[in-house]
């Protein structure tokens, strides 16, 4: 089932190309004097219009190219808002046939009929009908799929696939009927630009993307279970992946009993010499469970890494506050690895620019931020990861939890069912000088994130200080 974030994403480049689109086709109905004598075909084209080019949004928004996560913020961004026009593409598409036929009222099994296949008789248009019926029966089915049933993550992963054949029908449709969008110019050259950028990308995604995407060969090291959770650690073959501590990684395993498709997970780990990484994996659906096969030795892919989680951390600029919910913990302990520790740093004249660019915590004129870490759960054996969390204070340079607590630092497991529910004032108050000047970093549960953003805001947090993780693909 889709769920969507509550927390505002940037939709507005998708609305504005709608809005031009509709200006294009209204200033070329002006300029050529071809206006409708039927009153309901402006709603029903301007529909059509509009789910058009918001499916190519979506078409496009999948190819987690770098230059469109940097533009939208990280690829949970992207995600969000491909989501979001992609359900207003959909609600849009099933408004074109109901004013298209809307002129047969109040004759109602008239309109029905209108809305189903016709026999075309030879009649361009008619041909060009149904295939926009079979195209919005096929969104349909897999809008079905994606809005109201909770399905496996491969089968739903999948079922993407075939939103490809729904824009080729697209593309058909407009050609075949030959109406406004051939007929006019300008609105031709903007519309049949989307589609063939939206065909481009779909091709890259579903057959490229896997031997040209940024893709990196590496070995299960270490493998250990704890609970419901998983944590791999793995070594690279050849060459390693540079990360930012909170990225995450698409993996894919090639073994039998486990699924192959791509998953993303955060990167439970910080930069180390060894270059080894570390995931952190819940056991939720079919694929995670299948992971109990996973052992020692296996080889895997990871595609990326991507997020941009962290940027505004490791800027140095304010101290900082973690909240986590469950799983939700992993993107933190990079950067909680980063926050503690001091090894010695390299000369900012003597470092690569790639180095400086990647890992400016290397680098010694960076100043680590004062950090305040809430890893809630539900039970303390939930808490899989707060063994690893203490043991970075034990090893830290304040080799025990005294000396960091005097440094301005907090770390707190919060076990909701014994201490209830937490709440933004408990934060609050928990953390030396409160959260006035503080860098909110939120990842979890999308209720529990959505719950904090709307209590901080009553508290009179500034939106501009508050920084989510939201990578909740269903």
């Amino acid at each position: 089932m889709l769920t969507i974030s509550r927390i505002h994403q940037k939709t507005w480049p998708a609305l504005l190309t709608v809005c031009l689109t509709l200006v294009i086709w209204l200033g070329s109905k002006a300029y050529y004097e071809d206006w409708f004598s039927d009153p309901f075909k402006y709603p029903a084209k301007a529909a059509s219009l509009g789910a058009t080019i918001l499916m190519c949004w979506c078409v496009v928004l999948s190819t987690r190219l770098r230059p469109i996560e940097a533009f939208f913020g990280g690829l949970d961004k992207v995600y969000q808002v491909h989501k979001r026009i992609g359900r207003w593409a959909f609600f849009l598409i099933v408004l074109h046939p109901i004013f298209l036929s809307a002129h047969n009222f109040p004759d109602f099994l008239v309109f029905l009929q209108e809305l189903g296949f016709l026999e075309p008789l030879g009649d361009r248009y008619l041909w060009g009908h149904n295939v926009g019926v079979a195209t919005f029966l096929m969104m349909a089915g897999l809008m079905s799929l994606t809005l109201w049933l909770k399905i496996p993550y491969h089968l739903w992963k999948m079922t993407h696939e075939w939103f490809g054949g729904v824009l080729i029908l697209a593309a058909a449709h407009v050609l075949i009927v030959n109406r406004d969008v051939t007929t006019y110019p300008l609105l031709r050259i903007w519309v049949y630009g989307f589609l063939a950028l939206a065909l481009a990308s779909f091709v890259y995604t579903r057959f490229f993307y896997r031997f040209y995407g940024p893709r990196f060969d590496y070995t299960v090291s270490e493998i250990a279970k704890h609970g419901d959770v998983i944590q791999a650690t793995l070594r690279p073959v050849q060459e390693k992946m540079e990360f930012k501590p909170s990225q995450f990684v698409y993996l894919v395993v090639r073994k039998e009993g486990i699924t192959p498709e791509p998953h993303p997970y955060s990167i439970a780990s910080g930069y180390n010499p060894r270059n080894r990484i570390k995931l952190g994996i819940k056991q939720s659906g079919d694929h995670t469970r299948s992971l109990d096969r996973l052992e020692r030795g296996d080889p895997v892919l990871l595609y990326g890494p991507y997020g941009h989680f962290s940027d505004r951390f490791l800027s140095g600029v304010g101290d900082c506050v973690f909240i986590a919910g469950g799983i939700g913990i992993t993107p933190f302990l990079g950067m909680w690895h980063v926050a503690l520790h001091s090894e010695e740093r390299l000369d900012p004249r003597e470092a690569p620019e790639q180095l400086r660019r990647m890992h400016p915590e290397l680098i010694r004129t960076w100043r680590s931020p004062v950090v305040s870490l809430f890893y809630i759960c539900r039970t303390r054996g939930d808490a899989s990861f707060d063994e690893d969390i203490r043991q970075e204070v034990a090893i830290s340079r304040f080799h025990g939890f005294k000396a960091f607590e005097e440094r301005g630092h907090h770390y707190e497991c919060y076990i909701t069912s014994e201490q209830g529910r937490i709440t933004a004032a408990y934060v609050r108050e928990r953390v030396k000088g409160g959260l006035q000047d503080k860098n909110i970093f939120l990842c979890g549960p999308s209720p529990m994130v959505a719950s904090f953003v709307e209590q901080l805001s009553a508290l009179g947090v500034r939106a501009r200080q508050i920084i989510v993780e939201d990578f909740n693909l269903l």
